[in-house]
């Protein structure tokens, strides 16, 4: 272990020494040169930290600093007519800017990450003049109370767990405010990290600066500021090397009304008018200052919480609205299917050796209205395939009228078997790696009493594999297989075959099905020369779910669709690769948030 200490230390140590080699090696001039050449260029270091400088969905920076460092060499080339160039670098790192910016010999390198003008560092880095007020504030949890008091607070301290970004003034106010009592305090690397830490722990508590805190509350992270222990430092500013000569230029321009007066268009550009103004006007110089500036920012944060909260419900609406309505469509395509079957029994004669079992017959159909029952109320909210159940019902249908009792009770029973599997998953967010195992044996065993002699499957898991493996969305893995049955294997020839295996790359589950069906552009082209609808035609809904799942957590559900071949070229089969974030107690117990 110590062993491995050292050799973080040392790669640390080694990949600081090259970020300084990579700015020494690029071009920057100091203001005298540029002076002397009517331009020049200039490396800007920054750091990701909404809204303050990040790259949108497209790559493109963007932010207050961002926009504050071009508008500066803007100035100069207005000013002084001298073009000079930014090179924005992003160091990886909070701390990666400032040990750059403190061991290079370059004068033209500045950093941008939201800083905090402290002594000790005045002692190692030249600050642009600040720009805005530099506050950080206490963030609990959103279940703790507020407290009326300091003191109440110090009492609860030893009872929680703090959180705090390394090597910060949040981490100093964060030391301060914990002195003298001994409790776990994880320090991270981003803020937004540590809020949404915040956000899942009860218990848990933090500083941060209030702009950060703001946005977070935009974002949608539910956490509650603390109206005590409110730190002010002397403001946040860009910073750049203590042997810099750029400093009379930096002054000149931060401390112009042009300058102060765009970064309050960028605060309420990026923040909104209101919290700009609040966040740029401080806490206020007197008591009554204080109290207004405090009103002003309680009042701003309950209407965000409001809007918030109006818009979660309005979502909520909408998906009722909708949910009803396809309820209401799955109504009248079951109504419509049940009439049509009805017909088809008024027109099937009655045999004699259909009436001599009678009893036999009623009790069979009191199982099938039983089951149309229970398809009216959950199956088709579970997106099962009405072709599917439509067959099956014609089969049994069949069995009952070729008057061969055990094949018709054995059917009822796997039938019935499968369709209560199916509603017990319709109703549950996840379900276990075994259930999933049994739904896919029970459908295909299911489906191979259909189509006898038609294919052969096999389900297969790796030994090592955890035993208590859970989190699977249900109702995923069974339609890639019903896919590879009716689209791949029935449009076979021949004899088809499906395997399917699990195995566990932690934190994923991975499922591999593979038919040796006639591949999917032969399927495609047999069913535009049907006149039929699709018979698996849940290929959206399937997609929309994993959609839906993958925004929840990222990547939680990844496919991989493969067309199999033979050595000369002919098709072979499909291949389906699903990636599945799954939860094992035993291996990996928290890989999930529910």
């Amino acid at each position: 272990m110590i062993r491995f200490k050292k050799y973080i230390l040392v790669l640390s140590i080694t990949l600081v020494m090259m970020g300084i080699g990579i700015i020494s090696a690029q071009e920057t001039d100091s203001w005298a040169q540029v002076q002397h050449n009517k331009g020049g260029t200039i490396t800007a270091l920054w750091y990701d930290i909404d809204p303050f400088i990040f790259e949108d969905h497209n790559g493109t920076l963007q932010g207050v600093e961002y926009e504050l460092m071009e508008s500066f060499v803007e100035w100069i080339k207005k000013k002084y007519g001298y073009e000079v160039t930014v090179q924005w670098k992003d160091a990886g790192s909070f701390d990666g800017i400032y040990d750059q910016v403190r061991e290079t010999q370059e004068n033209g390198v500045f950093g941008w990450s939201f800083f905090s003008i402290t002594p000790e560092r005045q002692k190692e880095v030249r600050f642009t003049p600040p720009y805005m007020p530099d506050i950080n504030v206490l963030v609990t949890n959103d279940f703790m109370p507020l407290f009326g008091n300091e003191s109440a607070f110090l009492d609860t301290i030893p009872h929680l767990h703090g959180y705090t970004m390394r090597h910060t003034a949040m981490e100093q106010d964060m030391d301060t405010l914990t002195h003298g009592h001994r409790i776990p305090i994880s320090r991270q690397y981003d803020d937004y990290e540590i809020l949404r830490k915040i956000a899942a722990e009860k218990n848990a508590f933090g500083y941060v600066p209030l702009t950060v805190y703001v946005v977070s509350l935009q974002k949608g992270i539910k956490v509650k500021r603390q109206h005590l222990f409110a730190k002010e430092r002397d403001g946040l500013s860009g910073i750049f090397p203590i042997n810099s000569d750029w400093q009379p230029v930096v002054n000149e321009y931060f401390q112009s009304f042009e300058c102060k007066r765009l970064v309050s268009d960028l605060l309420s550009k990026y923040l909104g008018s209101e919290i700009g103004e609040i966040i740029m006007e401080g806490p206020g110089a007197s008591a009554e200052g204080q109290r207004d500036a405090e009103l002003e920012l309680l009042t701003k944060e309950r209407e965000i919480v409001s809007q918030r909260l109006v818009s979660t419900l309005l979502a909520a609406e909408r998906d009722k609205i909708l949910r009803n309505v396809s309820i209401l469509f799955i109504i009248i395509v079951i109504v419509i299917a049940v009439l049509m079957y009805n017909r088809y029994r008024m027109k099937t004669h009655l045999t004699k050796l259909l009436t001599q079992r009678n009893a036999v017959i009623g009790k069979q159909n009191r199982d099938i209205e039983r089951i149309n029952r229970k398809l009216h109320m959950r199956v088709l909210q579970a997106q099962v395939n009405p072709h599917f159940v439509f067959n099956s019902l014609n089969d049994l249908q069949y069995y009952i009228n070729k008057g061969d009792t055990q094949i018709s009770l054995s059917y009822v029973s796997r039938f019935s078997r499968f369709i209560r599997e199916l509603l017990t998953q319709a109703n549950v967010p996840e379900i276990t790696l075994m259930q999933e195992e049994k739904f896919l044996a029970l459908y295909l065993n299911l489906e191979k009493m259909r189509y006898a002699g038609k294919f052969d499957y096999s389900i297969e898991t790796d030994e090592d594999t955890p035993a208590d493996l859970s989190g699977l969305p249900p109702l995923i893995i069974y339609h890639y297989v019903e896919n590879a049955l009716y689209h791949g294997i029935l449009n076979l020839d021949g004899k088809g075959e499906i395997n399917i295996s699990f195995s566990y790359q932690a934190p994923h589950l991975v499922c591999t099905i593979t038919d040796n069906g006639c591949g999917r552009k032969a399927a495609k082209e047999r069913n535009q020369k049907r006149d039929s609808n699709d018979t698996t035609p849940y290929k959206r809904l399937l997609q929309d779910r994993i959609h839906i799942l993958n925004d929840e957590l990222s990547n939680r559900i990844t496919v991989d669709v493969r067309d199999l071949v033979t050595p000369d070229g002919k098709p072979a089969g499909t291949s389906v690769v699903l990636h599945i974030v799954v939860s094992s107690r035993v291996q990996d117990p928290v890989i999930l948030d529910y």
